[in-house]
């Protein structure tokens, strides 16, 4: 018998999948850029750049990244559902990559560099993008579900009150 995982656990066992590389990476780095144990801390443009990229990651992930078209009327509650968590998803995974190029960047300035201090940099700023931004925490439910339903209509993101009502931990 095989079993589902609801929407939001299946979310969240791909982001830490997604995840769990960059310090793996990052560490792993360390050995091609770090000479001897250690390397220079770049002076010049290249940490602005990766900086500048994770204010910008930041910046669109909370103006744009969880817009989307509200929902229409009608459907039943199982398909809304459904297509509400769809819609999570992709904007959850269109998050991670923005958040993820951060990294990206560094690698390639810590070449140009040779300085491990730009990967190290970009990976750090990258795990706190991803968790505050991609990571499918109720915040960022709540806030893609209000986008959802700015048209008036249940998007059943956050669940259904049939769901919440029945736990004796809620009616405190």
């Amino acid at each position: 018998m095989t079993t589902t995982r609801p929407p939001a656990a299946a979310l969240k066992f791909l982001t830490q999948a997604m995840i769990y590389p960059i310090p793996f990476i990052t560490v792993a780095l360390w050995f091609v850029l770090a000479d001897g144990g250690h390397s220079e801390l770049p002076g010049g443009w290249e940490p602005i750049v990766v900086a500048v990229l994770a204010a910008g990651a930041y910046s669109y992930c909370e103006l744009a990244g969880f817009r989307t078209q509200p929902l229409g009327p009608g459907g039943t509650p199982d398909a809304i559902e459904k297509q509400s968590w769809q819609r999570f998803s992709t904007s959850t995974l269109l998050r991670f990559a923005i958040c993820e190029s951060v990294f990206f960047v560094g690698i390639a300035l810590g070449f140009v560099a040779q300085s491990y201090w730009l990967v190290l940099l970009g990976g750090v700023l990258t795990l706190a993008l991803v968790g505050w931004e991609a990571w499918p925490s109720l915040r960022n439910q709540r806030r893609f579900a209000a986008s959802l339903e700015a048209a008036g209509h249940p998007s059943y993101l956050l669940g259904r009150a049939q769901d919440v009502l029945g736990r004796p931990q809620d009616l405190r």
